[in-house]
């Protein structure tokens, strides 16, 4: 792969220059894809992460660094590399994804989480699939996840290849990590960017709104790396499951009265309530029933929410510490 914009400044002699040419010619007939990377606090990662990028095979790539009000090292890693390195007050990963793709100048679009890695063939794979289905908005294949020091904890399983991606996505976020996805601009319009008023389900509500208008194709080959956190799942459980709440009840109002795909979002809000509300119950647990304002809030969703959990944390309470650490909450 070259990075977009790179130019090599030593003399080419004439015997080369047309043979130059001619390479330049056939990098003009390959569709310049726009990898958007935001950044927040990212200097532990992000050199990993645009490395990845810098292996790809697919030789045409431009890469837009956004970086959301970081106060560490991370302009100065993004500086050392051919990017385009774009600087904002902080405001979340969904404006500076859109502050992204307002200046990418390519037929596709991949956006990538700053801890996250590309495999070297991940964006070859996706624009020939998408070059081969023009049909389609967007290109989805599997991930594997990594611990924080990139080891292998496991793969994604997507099962959704033959199915109605719709209904599945009304479902679950199926798709899960960004970095699997490869976007065509030409669906992508100025109009069409991520929801600011959801973080937390930005890309959930980004990936309905294409399925409800677009095809989508879906492959089984392994494109990214999407890192795991030890906090992250229990951090954000809360502002997941609200925001979640919020997406598909915006998208009710395009399901009529069709009662497959109504019963597909109930099924899916249940599958949501299941899954942050039990890590929800482990973060409230692990950290004490708590008189301050935050733990009050995050008990009043898990009551309205799921009940199970607030039951399993009301009674934690009464349970000694030795023997929480020993408790499952898998049947919750």
């Amino acid at each position: 792969m070259s990075w977009s914009g790179m130019k090599d400044a030593t003399p080419e002699p004439s015997a080369e220059r047309k043979a130059s040419a001619d390479k330049c010619a056939q990098a003009n007939d390959t569709p310049l894809v726009s990898v958007v990377i935001a950044c927040y606090n990212s200097a532990r990662y992000l050199a990993e992460t645009l490395n990845s990028v810098a292996k790809q095979t697919h030789p045409r790539v431009e890469v837009i660094v956004v970086d959301d009000g970081s106060t560490d090292a991370t302009a100065t890693i993004a500086h050392s590399y051919p990017v385009t390195y774009l600087h904002q007050e902080n405001q979340g990963v969904s404006a500076a994804r859109n502050t992204g793709l307002l200046h990418c100048r390519g037929e596709y679009i991949q956006f990538l989480d700053h801890d996250d890695r590309l495999l070297p063939e991940a964006i070859e794979t996706g624009v020939r699939l998408l070059e081969q289905h023009p049909e389609a908005a967007m290109a989805v294949g599997e991930h594997r996840y990594i611990a924080i020091d990139g080891t292998t904890l496991g793969y994604s399983n997507k099962h959704a290849v033959k199915r109605d991606h719709y209904l599945e996505l009304l479902k679950h976020n199926f798709i899960e990590a960004p970095c699997s996805v490869l976007h065509r601009r030409s669906t992508l319009t100025d109009k069409d960017l991520f929801d600011t008023t959801v973080q937390g389900a930005e890309d959930y509500e980004l990936y309905l709104r294409i399925a409800r208008q677009h095809q989508m194709i879906l492959h089984e080959t392994v494109v990214a790396e999407y890192r795991l956190h030890d906090d992250s799942f229990s951090h954000n459980a809360e502002r997941t499951m609200l925001a979640t709440n919020r997406v598909l009840q915006m998208e009710r109002p395009y399901l009529g009265e069709c009662r497959r795909k109504i019963h597909h979002l109930d099924m899916g809000w249940l599958f949501a309530r299941r899954l942050y509300g039990r890590r929800l119950t482990r973060e409230l647990i692990r950290n004490g029933w708590g008189s301050l304002p935050e733990a009050q809030r995050k008990r009043e969703v898990l009551r309205r929410y799921y009940p199970l959990g607030f039951a399993a944390v009301a009674v934690s309470r009464l349970v000694p510490a030795r023997l929480l650490n020993q408790l499952s909450l898998s049947s919750l």
